[in-house]
């Protein structure tokens, strides 16, 4: 609540504030306990938070005769405040998902024991066939918003074993950042989705590493910097990429005539490395000022056949004669 005692601190210093003119020489504190005096004690963090902005709110005016720096560190506790509140709205989504799950496990088995909590709230009156849906249509986000917490929430927050004992997060130290509002939520999204691909071609060492040297990044630096090192991060780990899997070699792999541009007619191939290999070996064959006469007439053999290697000896056969692309 100090963050909301500033902003009231803020409101009184200007101009016009009313009877708040006259706290200022009360200082941060007792102001910020004054706002608070008129928020019923039985509410809790968030409503007390809300009840004070709502009742001390800044607006533009407000800030009309600001200077820079007192402008600067006013933006700098809204951003503060700003990340709290992020990291509240990843533990709120994390909360609605487990207890949601709960709820519909426990109407689907009516015979466990009474030792189940009976829900509140009836989890499928609402119509939505997951989560997202519901998060969506409650908070009025968009579902790719409200899929970004629930998969945040999994990576930092504490999870529930088999067992039902409570696991640390998966990211323990990105984790601490995040909740001490030193990291925002979509710096930490940022790098979860770099962990969590660099897990699967690196040991647990060099992933603990690779989050410590990104969580350090994202405190000392902005989110446009992050995203820039965790791909460095994520090229350095997996140089070649991942292995296609055969259904993406069944549907991306082959050489495709794309529609001509500027006279120039556009073909994209996308070949695997032995493939690949084999078609710029022809290529480089053909373009080869001394190629032995034996290779030209093997090349001549290559353009009469079938297949990606006869297509691209084709291909560089009129580059050749047109002094340009093929």
């Amino acid at each position: 609540m100090e963050a909301i005692g500033g902003f009231a601190a803020d409101r009184a210093e200007q101009p016009g504030a009313g009877g708040l003119g006259s706290a200022q020489a009360g200082g941060f504190a007792s102001i910020g306990a004054t706002a608070l005096q008129s928020v019923p004690a039985e509410l809790d963090a968030v409503d007390q938070a809300i009840a004070v902005l709502e009742s001390e709110a800044i607006t533009a005016e407000d800030t009309a005769l600001w200077s820079f720096g007192r402008s600067a560190d006013f933006a700098d506790r809204v951003e503060r405040l700003s990340r709290r509140v992020e990291h509240l709205q990843v533990v709120a989504a994390g909360a609605v998902e487990r207890s949601r799950t709960a709820a519909l496990t426990a109407a689907a088995a009516p015979l466990v024991p009474d030792a189940v909590p009976v829900p509140d709230a009836d989890p499928n009156a609402d119509g939505s066939r997951n989560t997202v849906d519901f998060l969506r249509t409650r908070l009025g986000i968009s579902a790719c918003e409200a899929r970004r917490r629930l998969t945040l929430a999994d990576s930092i927050l504490p999870r529930a074993g088999f067992g039902g004992q409570q696991l640390p997060p998966r990211y323990g130290e990105l984790a601490t950042a995040v909740s001490t509002a030193q990291v925002s939520s979509r710096a930490a999204t940022t790098i979860t989705l770099a962990l969590d691909r660099a897990r699967h071609f690196t040991t647990p060492a060099r992933t603990a590493a690779m989050e410590h040297e990104l969580t350090q990044t994202a405190i000392d630096n902005d989110a446009d910097f992050v995203t820039r090192v965790a791909r460095h991060w994520a090229e350095a780990i997996d140089q070649d990429g991942p292995e296609p899997s055969e259904p993406a070699l069944r549907q991306i792999q082959g050489a495709f005539i794309r529609r001509p541009k500027h006279g120039l007619h556009h073909l994209e191939i996308f070949a695997t490395p032995e493939q690949f290999e084999t078609l710029t070996t022809a290529m480089n064959t053909a373009t080869n000022p001394r190629t032995p006469a034996q290779h030209g007439r093997e090349w001549q053999a290559a353009m009469a056949g079938t297949g990606a290697t006869a297509m691209a000896a084709r291909c560089w056969r009129r580059r050749d004669q047109r002094g340009g692309g093929c």
